[in-house]
């Protein structure tokens, strides 16, 4: 039972996707490749405007994977038993993670294709269910801790919302890419207002 425990541990789960949120950051800047001639054509037409699309996208994925990081410590930090239900919807959310350096690629290259934005918030949306399924697993450890739960079903909440309307973004794009784009900037903005009292952050954390 002990080496199961050891197996199990929630240390060794923050480990592993801590290492695997780091790579997914990198590749994602190994994108960002200077374009060809950029010398030549100098700074404004030849490395500004060609780039400004790409590099506004990996910001904006940058931020988003900044945030799940930070939410997915703060999750985990509550965690007491790391069962099997919750390594494999960790597994989960960390596959859907990892696309995200395949969609920012998409989209800084096609900032006028309605199919970029679609992929973007179909990996998005995929994403934060990933974070709700987590979140309600680390809840049920926590019932008797009535701050805690006030903090559970907050946070859950935002993830909820933040997966229906990156799901809505994805019709969204065929209709109009700027509807798309006023809902990628609104989840993470979403996610910076307050929501924790002073004791309910203390519980979390």
């Amino acid at each position: 039972m002990e080496q199961v425990r050891r197996e199990l541990s929630p240390v060794r789960l923050e480990a592993f996707s801590d290492g695997v949120i780091a790579i997914i950051i990198t590749i994602m800047v190994l994108e960002l490749r200077l374009p060809a001639y950029a010398a030549e054509q100098g700074l404004l037409h030849g490395l500004f405007l060609p780039m400004a699309p790409k590099f506004a996208t990996y910001a904006m994925s940058f931020l988003l994977v900044a945030i799940m990081w930070v939410n997915h410590n703060a999750v985990i930090g509550t965690v007491h038993d790391c069962t099997r239900a919750i390594f494999w919807q960790n597994n989960y959310l960390l596959f859907w993670m990892s696309l995200i350096p395949l969609s920012t690629a998409f989209l800084g290259d096609h900032p006028r294709l309605p199919d970029a934005y679609a992929v973007y918030g179909f990996v998005l949306a995929a994403a934060c269910s990933g974070f709700a399924g987590l979140r309600w697993l680390a809840s049920r450890q926590g019932r008797g801790d009535a701050a805690l739960a006030q903090v559970h079903r907050t946070v859950m909440r935002r993830s909820i919302l933040a997966t229906s309307l990156y799901a809505a973004s994805v019709p969204l794009a065929y209709v109009s890419i700027y509807a798309a784009i006023v809902i990628f900037i609104a989840v993470p903005v979403m996610f910076f207002l307050p929501i924790f009292a002073p004791r309910a952050t203390a519980a979390a954390d």
